[in-house]
């Protein structure tokens, strides 16, 4: 029997089939150039542009895929003075000129106003710059997608063996630290969209908690509890359970016992965490100790993919990173 194909080999094939389009605003960096190397390397790229602080740039490159444009270029810092201004007046917002000079400057923002135009499929960023203002650069430019106020962060974490390949995903992993109930609901939301994009498979959503089913009484278990049922009303469609303990709905003969009329156990991909610290210690424990692959993060609610990285992150990562992004565009 041969092995069934690795979520980095599924990710490969379907952007060699389907090449994207991808901003890097990090464009100097030497991991960002070795990851484009990969991606160029790969046929999984049309196009690929790079924001670089030299004046030089703009000149030829060894592929024609790859464009390197100069953070000083005066049509770019005109483009991003209108995609950034737009976007504060449809907030109802004003800023000074001498913050939107200054903002228009910025690489983040630069490569926001260039995703916003249509000039690439997603931005990857974040190897060097922090998350916060990653994030700050994706909502002043791109803003949050349709009926989701909540940015979060999810990962994809695979297991392969002889059989088959297990994909699932956690959320959230790295962003919202005590999220509220409509937060949580959003992240489900967003967690679902991601999940179904990148596998190809049916979201099962389990909201985590040390109870299920009401077998412990504290606000704690009534919060992931009510955010299920808030879920389910904006997602009618989708299988989902809640307030459930993680055995409970990884678990089927444990899932039957403890909730006997949920389709959710044994069934669940789609993890939802109470908080920032359970879900980044849970994905940490599970890539450590278990061995599986922990694929993101990956920065969902926004209108476009506008994705983030660590700032540990190997050429490998950040090639992997723009594979999955070029996937969440279509």
């Amino acid at each position: 029997m041969n092995k069934p194909e690795t979520f980095l080999g599924n990710l490969i094939s379907r952007c060699q089939a389907r090449p994207g389009r991808v901003i890097f605003p990090e464009g100097d960096d030497p991991r960002v150039l070795e990851a484009a190397d990969k991606l160029l390397n790969w046929n999984a790229v049309s196009e690929i542009i790079l924001i670089s602080a030299s004046d030089s740039a703009g000149t030829p490159t060894k592929d024609t895929r790859q464009k390197i444009i100069s953070k000083s270029s005066i049509d770019l810092i005109k483009l991003t003075v209108e995609v950034f201004e737009s976007a504060q007046k449809k907030k109802n917002k004003t800023v000074d000129a001498a913050t939107v000079k200054s903002i228009a400057g910025i690489p983040l923002y630069q490569a926001g106003a260039l995703l916003a135009y249509g000039s690439g499929d997603c931005v990857i960023a974040g190897c060097v710059a922090t998350t916060g203002d990653v994030i700050r650069a994706a909502l002043s430019t791109i803003g949050l997608a349709p009926d989701v106020k909540t940015v979060s962060g999810s990962f994809i974490m695979e297991r392969t063996n002889d059989k088959k390949s297990e994909l699932y995903i956690y959320a959230d992993c790295g962003v919202v630290i005590e999220p509220t109930i409509e937060q949580l609901v959003d992240i489900g939301i967003s967690s679902c969209e991601t999940y179904q994009k990148i596998t190809g498979q049916k979201p099962v959503v389990a909201f985590l908690s040390f109870s299920t089913k009401g077998s412990a009484d504290h606000p704690a278990a009534h919060k992931m509890r009510l955010a299920a049922d808030l879920f389910r009303q904006r997602a009618p469609g989708i299988d989902s359970d809640g307030e459930m303990q993680f055995d409970a709905a990884y678990v089927s003969d444990v899932g039957r016992r403890k909730a006997p009329n949920s389709k959710v156990p044994g069934q669940a991909n789609c993890f939802i965490f109470p908080d920032l610290d359970a879900g980044n210690i849970a994905y940490k424990i599970t890539q450590r100790l278990a061995g599986f692959g922990a694929y993101g993060p990956i920065l969902q609610g926004l209108a476009k993919p506008y994705s983030d990285l660590s700032r540990g992150a190997s050429a490998d990562d950040i090639a992997v990173s723009a594979l999955i992004n070029i996937i969440r565009s279509r």
